[in-house]
């Protein structure tokens, strides 16, 4: 089933980021639901706000996560998102 949660969108270049609400639909073969409890953002998540990289926008901030999740059926992990 799909979920709702909060996340950090940098809506449009030099815009200040927003938490909006993001539909995350359900995991696919080989895919996994994890529940972040820490995510940090690094100096890319800049260039990409200030549109040094791409004009990708919108676009979600924060790629160094760290959570619990689930894989498969009823088996979990903790893994450090990359």
């Amino acid at each position: 089933m799909a979920q709702e949660v909060r996340g950090v969108i940098a809506p449009g270049k030099d815009e200040a980021v927003r938490i909006e609400t993001i539909v995350v639909p359900d995991p696919g073969p080989g895919e996994a639901v994890v529940r972040v409890q820490a995510c940090g953002v690094c100096h890319t998540d800049l260039h990409y706000k200030q549109g040094g990289i791409n004009d990708d926008f919108p676009f979600p901030a924060g790629p160094r996560g760290r959570g619990r999740g689930r894989v498969g059926r009823r088996r979990r992990h903790r893994r450090r998102a990359r």
